[in-house]
């Protein structure tokens, strides 16, 4: 009866948003009395909690398998929590991803009354969980960035918000904010935007701009700024040691604008900024959470924490006092990434917490509140879970409108998508192609006969092929082979592409130091490399060719490679910071 009369009191205000949000409702509904229930609905769901709902609200947890059923069921029904995420290891394909998130809604809506955020790590390039059978495999946040065009890449944004919610999926954790100003980062690397705030503001912004758009919603990470380690989080805990005047110079530049407009939820990072705080990670410490990202540069929305199974927390921290002291720091959310006895651990922590008044109750109240608030704003509400009909009498004269002009939100999405660009993914995989060190001034036509293509990937060859080489211009080579030894048969005034990836940078720099160092007349003609990954892999340029890179290793990226290296306008250098060599 408690979770029908839940139901009965807020039915009418959660069907205000529909699948897309209210929070956009047309301009002719009476506005005063919408943003009224906008307000008052979340306050009553709040109101009918119970402090056991309420901790819940604040941990999102992870599951095994890939079906809404066992463990996780009985993890939904006792803790209630805020949220699940979902690794590529949970998932099927595209309709028994749908499957388990319909499940998961059922099951939290009937333990609490409340829907999950259903969050994933879909930035694009090498960190995506959904497969091409459910999500276009756009390249990687690097790329974008070097594409440096925001209606592109808002594009980009709103194709994956909007294929994501069709699965289920409604919080998107993306985009990455943190400026890549250090080449030796081992984490972040190609999931930034670049190696410039104004760039990573510029690009990622858009991004967000076109998850907003599809109806989802964009998690911004890792503040303070992930870009200017040298160690990663999930192994160990990084040290910065920039002052507070240089980290607002590069690494709060992005975050500042994020907030600007109107930033939903930051992940925190699990780093020491040692001339802010020296004793705590930015994901325990109040005076980086609370001072700094609520006071200085006023967000109000929610504070998501990194997974905080990673060992920069976990070999420091008791689980149960690492939850806590999230918590005390600001942190809104606490995100787990696995299930058992973890989840246990900070669950019963945080409760004796509050039950003991060692933890602020009325701070448990402001971040459910927000959670609650977003959920409800941006239709997390309505789902295949199947609210109830409106009750409430003060409502329902208003149902009638405020439900056409949710659909009409959701119609318009809808044609926006089929709008899309089919060929986005080509396009955004061609624009991101830069030449590394040097600019690349293209291919004449005259030369194309010349052209003798070493490729392993069947993409290449096919894009190869449809941009005019012949067959015979075309050389498998393994990635296993030595590309030097295939090389030493290159003819006088040939020009060689080769297909290159990590395992095969070594045997390119042979060949470009051979090249560099010869006088030879046999050796002239060009070579050009085609890097399907990390600027960063310390590859060498020949002075008489090119270095192109995709900064992913998508197909799309590594047909956009042969594509922009046969065609004959120009390629500009990638604008990043890079080793030295």
């Amino acid at each position: 009866m408690k979770r029908l009369s839940f139901w009965l009191a807020a039915g009418a205000a959660l069907l205000l948003v529909m699948s897309a949000g209210a929070y956009v409702c047309a301009q002719n509904l009476q506005q005063a009395r919408l943003q009224e229930m906008l307000e008052q609905a979340p306050q009553q769901i709040l109101a009918r909690m119970s402090l056991e709902d309420k901790v819940g609200q604040l941990i999102h947890i992870g599951m095994r398998g890939k079906d809404a059923s066992g463990a996780v069921l009985n993890d939904i029904r006792r803790y209630r929590p805020g949220g699940v995420i979902l690794f590529a290891v949970n998932l099927g394909d595209a309709g028994r991803i749908r499957a388990l998130n319909e499940g998961l809604q059922r099951a939290s809506v009937a333990a609490s009354g409340i829907p999950l955020l259903i969050s994933i790590d879909q930035e694009g390039g090498r960190v995506v969980r959904v497969g091409p059978d459910g999500v276009d495999q756009f390249p990687a946040a690097m790329a974008l960035g070097q594409s440096n065009d925001p209606t592109l890449v808002e594009e980009v944004g709103f194709m994956t918000g909007y294929q994501l919610r069709k699965l289920g999926l409604n919080l998107a954790l993306a985009p990455v904010l943190d400026v890549n100003s250090n080449p030796a980062n081992p984490v972040i690397n190609t999931r930034s935007f670049g190696s410039d705030p104004e760039r990573v503001a510029n690009i990622g912004l858009a991004l967000a701009r076109g998850l907003r758009a599809s109806g989802n919603i964009p998690t911004v990470k890792h503040f303070p700024g992930h870009g200017d380690t040298n160690v990663d989080s999930h192994l160990d805990l990084p040290v910065v040691h920039k002052s507070l005047e240089s980290m607002r110079a590069m690494e709060l530049a992005p975050f500042r604008a994020a907030i600007g407009e109107g930033a939903e939820i930051i992940m925190s990072a699990h780093i020491v900024f040692e001339n802010y705080d020296s004793q705590n990670p930015a994901t325990l410490s109040p005076r980086i959470l609370k001072d700094l990202l609520r006071g200085e540069l006023g967000f109000r929305g929610l504070v998501m924490t990194d997974a905080m199974e990673m060992n920069a927390i976990s070999r420091r921290y008791a689980r149960g006092m690492a939850a806590r002291k999230a918590f005390q720091a600001g942190a809104d959310i606490v995100l787990l990434t696995s299930d058992g006895t973890i989840i246990r651990e900070m669950y019963d922590s945080l409760l004796r917490g509050f039950q003991s008044g060692e933890l602020s109750v009325d701070d448990l109240n402001q971040a459910v509140l927000r959670q609650v608030r977003l959920k409800f704003l941006r239709g997390a509400f309505y789902s295949n879970a199947s609210p109830l009909s409106p009750t409430d009498a003060a409502l329902t004269a208003h149902f009638q409108s405020l439900q056409q002009a949710a659909d009409e939100r959701a119609a318009a999405i809808e044609a926006k998508y089929r709008r899309q660009n089919l060929n986005l993914n080509r396009v955004a995989s061609r624009a991101a192609i830069a030449a590394l060190r040097r600019p690349y001034a293209g291919l004449p036509l005259e030369r194309r006969k010349q052209v003798r293509l070493l490729y392993s990937s069947e993409e290449v060859r096919q894009e190869a092929l449809l941009d005019g080489l012949s067959a015979e211009q075309l050389i498998f080579a393994p990635r296993s082979v030595d590309l030097y030894q295939i090389f030493r048969r290159r003819k006088a005034g040939e020009v060689w592409m080769l297909e290159l990836d990590e395992r095969s940078v070594s045997a390119w720099n042979r060949i470009v130091q051979v090249l560099n160092a010869s006088s030879e007349a046999r050796l002239k003609g060009g070579v050009i490399g085609l890097l399907a990954a990390s600027p960063y892999l310390r590859a060498l340029s020949p002075n008489d060719g090119a270095l192109l890179c995709s900064f992913a290793s998508t197909p799309e990226s590594r047909r956009g490679l042969v594509y922009r290296a046969l065609a004959a306008g120009s390629v500009p250098q990638a604008d990043l910071i890079l080793p030295a060599l």
